[in-house]
Parts: C-alpha cells; sequence; structure tokens
C-alpha cells in the first residue's frame, strides 16, 4: 500500500489524486487517509448499484464493474460527494479497538451458540446447571465432567468444593444442582444394585 501511494506521488508529483470508494472507515481509510497527496471521497453504495442497473442492461455485478462504474461517478459527480476527512490518530485507535471488541464479542456469541447445540444433544443437563455459558465455571465444569456418566462419579463435597473455588457461593443454587443430580444417582443404584452412590 506504501509503495503503490508513493509511486503515485512521485508520478503526479503536483497534484492531488481523488480515491472514490464505498467505505467511511476501516483499516483501508485509515491507510489511505494519512498521505496529504490523495483525497478521498465516499459514495453511497445503493448509488453504484443504481448507477450499475441504469446502465448495465445485464445488471451482473463484479468488482472491476463496480470500480468503473465509481470512477464515472467521481468524474461525474465530484461535487456532490463527501470528502473523507482523516480523524486524529487516537481516534483511529479507539475506533479500530472498538471494532476488534465487537468481533471478539460476537465469536464468543457464535462459540458459545455452537456448545450449547452440542450439549443439547448428550448433556442438556449442564445446560440447566448453569445459566450463562461464557463463564470460567461453566467452561471448567464441562472440562472437569464432559458427560453425565463423569459428573455422576463425582462425590458431592467435590462438587461443592468446585462450586466454592468458583465463586459460586449461593447455597440454593448449588444445592439445586445437587439435587436434579441425585435423582439421576438414585435410578442408577435402583438399576445397577452394585453401583455406588455418593
Amino acid at each position: 500500500m506504501h509503495e503503490w501511494a508513493m509511486d503515485i506521488k512521485q508520478r503526479y508529483p503536483e497534484q492531488k489524486i481523488a480515491i472514490v470508494c464505498e467505505l467511511k472507515k476501516g483499516p483501508l481509510i485509515y491507510a489511505l487517509a494519512k498521505y496529504d497527496h490523495l483525497t478521498l471521497f465516499t459514495v453511497n453504495p445503493c448509488a453504484v448499484a443504481k448507477y450499475r442497473q441504469a446502465f448495465t442492461p445485464s445488471g451482473a455485478k463484479d468488482d472491476p464493474s463496480d470500480a468503473f462504474v465509481q470512477v464515472e461517478i467521481l468524474t461525474l459527480h465530484m461535487n456532490k460527494l463527501s470528502v473523507i476527512e482523516p480523524e486524529p490518530a487516537a481516534m483511529r485507535t479507539l475506533s479500530q479497538l472498538v471494532e476488534y471488541r465487537r468481533s471478539l464479542v460476537q465469536d464468543s456469541v457464535d462459540l458459545s451458540n455452537k456448545i450449547t447445540a452440542t450439549l443439547k444433544n448428550y448433556y442438556p443437563q449442564a445446560l440447566e446447571w448453569f445459566k450463562e455459558k461464557d463463564t470460567y465455571i461453566f467452561c471448567d465444569f464441562i472440562q472437569k465432567w464432559p458427560s453425565l456418566t463423569a459428573v455422576k462419579k463425582a462425590r458431592k463435597q467435590t462438587l461443592l468444593d468446585f462450586f466454592e473455588s468458583h465463586n459460586s457461593h449461593y447455597c440454593t443454587v448449588n444445592n439445586a444442582r445437587l439435587e436434579s443430580l441425585c435423582p439421576i444417582k438414585c435410578s442408577l443404584k435402583c438399576l445397577s444394585p452394585n453401583l455406588k452412590c455418593y
């Protein structure tokens, strides 16, 4: 990007170069905005689409065709387009951090949904015991007892110690978890007399 921008400056040393795009912000805009010899214009994507429909019979859409459409709009209607003013460095950094955070939050939601969908198929009890799925206690619980069979073998005190170590100090919540597990253990004991029930 830098080599291209400097090459343009050398080829047209005394001129301002107009660049048009559908974006108003983002990594590309931030990268181009730092060059004084480049003037960035933004064009509404809807305007590009309507222009394409009006002058392209087939209505076909591809990047090269859209680039020509944008250049034509810039050439004919530059006075009606908005110039993208470069943001201060601090604002650009803040915008990028906000975008990264938004992306991470969405990744977390997507992963949580996938885990929930998977557990519904073979371990729905774990979903009932923990309201929030994006917590350390839930993830550690699933890692320690990845199936109903595994958690059935756990002693009551082991489970209580686990909850306490994860700052889950609500007795009503912890007791409800244990009580929901108890009928499962008891039914197993009835079916298998030799199976120990803790």
